[in-house]
C-alpha cells in the first residue's frame, strides 16, 4: 500500500513538472513570436503574459532594457529561467546624454517624484525658462521640477525609470528610461529597492 502511495505521489509530481515546463515553453514561444515581428522596434504595443504576471512579485522579478531595440522587459524567474511577463516600448538617452549600459539595482522608488535639474523657472509669476536649470544664467524666483511619476532610481547621477507621455521610438531622453502607463505602474508594483536592472546594447 505504501509503495502504491509513493508511486502515486511520484506520478503526480512528474505530471506537475511536465505541466509547469509546458507552460513555461508556451510563454517563451508567445513572446518569441511578438519579438520577431518586423515592427518590433517601432511599435508602441505592450506585450503582457497574464499567467506569468500573476506569478510576479518583488522577490522574483528583474528588468531588462535593450538600448538598441528601445524596449524594456519585466522578467520573472521560475527558478530555472527568466520568463517575459511584459515587453514594452521605452525611450532612453539621446546623443550626448546616453543611458549607461551595465547591471544596476533600483536604489529608490517614489510615486510622485519631481526632477531637481529639469523643469520650469519663473520670475514674478511668468515662466522665463524651461529645461536644464543649470544652464540658465538669468534671474528667477521659483523653480518647478518636471514630473517623474513612478520614479525608480538606478544611479546617483540621476538616471532612472519613470512614466512619460513622450515615449519616442528612438533615443530621446536626457538619460532616463521613459516608459508608458500603465506598464510602468505594473513594473513599479512588481519590483522593490534592490531589484536588478540589466541595461544592454
Amino acid at each position: 500500500m505504501k509503495r502504491l502511495l509513493s508511486l502515486g505521489l511520484l506520478g503526480a509530481l512528474a505530471t506537475l513538472m511536465v505541466s509547469c515546463s509546458s507552460s513555461s515553453n508556451l510563454a517563451q514561444k508567445q513572446h518569441q513570436l511578438f519579438s520577431q515581428r518586423t515592427d518590433y522596434r517601432k511599435n508602441h504595443e505592450v506585450y503582457r503574459n497574464e499567467e506569468v504576471l500573476a506569478k510576479a512579485n518583488s522577490s522574483n522579478t528583474s528588468v531588462r532594457i535593450d538600448l538598441s531595440d528601445q524596449r524594456a522587459q519585466l522578467l520573472v524567474t521560475d527558478g530555472v529561467q527568466n520568463l517575459v511577463a511584459m515587453d514594452l516600448p521605452c525611450c532612453t538617452g539621446k546623443a550626448g546624454k546616453r543611458t549607461p549600459a551595465g547591471v544596476f539595482a533600483i536604489k529608490e522608488k517614489i510615486v510622485t517624484k519631481r526632477s531637481t535639474i529639469f523643469g520650469s523657472l519663473y520670475r514674478n509669476g511668468r515662466k522665463v525658462y524651461r529645461g536644464d536649470r543649470r544652464k540658465y544664467r538669468g534671474r528667477y524666483d521659483r523653480y518647478v521640477g518636471s514630473a517623474l511619476p513612478y520614479w525608480m532610481r538606478l544611479t546617483n547621477g540621476g538616471v532612472g525609470m519613470h512614466y512619460s507621455a513622450y515615449v519616442h521610438r528612438y533615443p530621446g531622453s536626457n538619460g532616463c528610461i521613459r516608459m508608458p502607463k500603465p506598464a510602468v505602474q505594473t513594473i513599479f508594483s512588481k519590483t522593490k529597492v534592490g531589484t536588478p536592472v540589466h541595461i544592454v546594447h
